[in-house]
């Protein structure tokens, strides 16, 4: 088996005018890749994009020793960007771009490592976090080039101070008053002020960037999470209207506000047998051993019942703030520790992956409505409430209950089927979530899981206790997924069976 290069990316060379000729030969015959004139990789077998990217830092120093990548790179990690490297020399020995395959290395005249810039390999920098934001302001009359733009640069004072806290833009003030006699004044003045405004202690013109402007305004918001309800919006209003089915007559949904409550509890670990449950439900019995658990299961019902509550939908970004918390505060009225009706203060996590920081919260909620609120179809503001309700996680624990109940009352308010997980259909809820949450799509998993579900729920009898209880015994609704998925079990439609 022939055994692939130890080295892919392959070895730098430049050549010194006398093997000039022998290189050039030499990438004739395919025996070496030239990268630009001069400078070849020996050996390389990857794309000579990759091999250039690979060796950037070693060519940098060749052309540029001492350089500083900066600007709009140093923003990006030292990437190209546009098919660009920048990089600041006071004097550059090649005053010229250099072309590589895939970008160019672009020379500006600037100042060489400050104070605050981070060493990288081959003796280059790269600009440090105060430098990189006065790098990128706009400064008037003179050309973008390397520069991202005050926007942007506005848009990462917001993440230092979603991310570093008031102390850490306190730090990048302290490093601009080391390094500002090198830049010029008036892109300092903008950075400083914009940077004081966080802090406030200045009042700073209205800035170009809508996170910086949400912050100074008391309402900062994630922007991530934003731009993954607006993504998902876009998927459902390219969906072609479904019909849906409409709520059947009072006795056929009798029991559906019980079984609602019983499953969004059961899936959160809140779990007893279906009788237990009914008779806490409906007859108010309390198990001496799990008073708080059995709230939990009463409080839910009580809300999926109501025949306020359960069409009480928001207006207003303000008032999903407000919807969101009171059924919080009457959900978790029995667990003080939990904070019935407060948005949480401290960060919290799901298997790792972390929800909405709590000082975005409220922003992030109140742009996030505005983004939903163009919707007209009720199940389509179902999903999305969904996902931005999930993705902010705003309490401390209670989230996933207060969700469904918060996305089904957009479903009764229309006169529609309210959507229920059951226990073995909760893998199926939560991946579909989670796919979202890393990218996996645009949410379009997450509409074909709650559109089933909702099916589900339509075909389903709730007349009585004992006749959903067979059925939903029959569809497989009661099986743990772990189990069922191992014996190849899954949730079945009622006229299915």
């Amino acid at each position: 088996m022939k055994r692939a290069p130890e080295r892919p990316q392959g070895e730098l060379a430049i050549p010194t005018p006398s093997q000039a000729s022998r290189f050039s030969r030499m990438a004739t015959s395919g025996a070496a890749m030239r990268l630009a004139p001069g400078i070849y990789a020996m050996g390389a077998t990857l794309p000579p994009e990759q091999v250039a990217r690979h060796h950037l830092n070693a060519i940098v120093a060749h052309s540029w020793p001492g350089g500083v990548l900066c600007g709009r790179t140093a923003l990006a990690g030292g990437r190209p960007v546009d098919g660009a490297v920048y990089v600041a020399h006071p004097d550059p020995p090649r005053p010229t771009p250099l072309r590589l395959p895939g970008f160019q290395i672009v020379p500006v005249v600037a100042p060489g490592p400050l104070p605050g810039d981070m060493g990288l390999p081959e003796g280059l920098s790269i600009s440090g976090p105060a430098r990189v934001l006065v790098e990128n302001v706009d400064l008037r009359g003179r050309p973008a080039r390397f520069r991202a733009g005050t926007r942007t640069v506005e848009d990462k004072i917001d993440e230092h101070a979603r991310t570093g806290g008031a102390g850490h833009v306190q730090r990048l003030l302290d490093q601009l008053d080391v390094i500002e006699g090198s830049f010029d004044p008036s892109a300092v003045r903008a950075v400083r002020n914009a940077l004081r405004a966080v802090l406030g202690s200045f009042t700073a013109a209205a800035p170009t960037s809508e996170r910086l402007a949400a912050r100074l305004a008391g309402a900062p918001f994630d922007a991530h999470r934003l731009e993954m309800v607006e993504r998902l919006v876009g998927v459902l209003e390219n969906r072609a209207p479904t019909p849906r089915a409409q709520m059947p007559p009072p006795s056929r949904w009798e029991w559906l506000p019980f079984f609602e409550s019983y499953f969004s509890n059961f899936i959160e670990g809140t779990q007893f047998g279906v009788d237990e449950a009914r008779a806490i439900a409906l007859d108010g019995v309390v198990p001496p051993n799990r008073p708080d658990d059995a709230h939990d299961v009463s409080a839910t019902y009580r809300l999926a019942a109501d025949p306020v509550d359960r069409v009480r939908v928001p207006a207003s970004g303000a008032e999903l703030l407000d919807v969101l918390r009171d059924r919080h505060r009457v959900l978790m009225a029995a667990r003080q520790d939990e904070r019935p009706g407060m948005f949480k203060t401290e960060p919290n996590y799901a298997g790792g992956y972390q929800f909405v920081l709590p000082e975005l919260v409220e922003g992030t909620l109140l742009r996030g409505f505005d983004t939903i609120n163009p919707l007209t179809d009720p199940f389509a503001r179902t999903v999305a409430m969904m996902l931005l309700v999930t993705e902010c996680h705003p309490f401390d624990d209670g989230n996933g209950r207060v969700a469904r109940l918060t996305v089904n009352a957009e479903l009764s308010v229309a006169g529609q089927v309210r959507i229920l997980i059951p226990i073995v259909y909760r893998n199926n809820y939560l991946a579909a979530l989670t796919g979202v949450s890393r990218g996996a799509g645009h949410g379009e998993s997450l509409v074909a899981v709650l559109e089933f579900a909702q099916r589900w729920v339509a075909a389903v009898d709730w007349t009585t206790f004992e006749g959903a209880h067979d059925t939903l015994t029959e569809c497989n609704a009661y099986l743990d997924p772990g189990a069922a998925e191992m014996n190849q079990q899954r949730l079945t439609m009622p006229e299915t069976r």
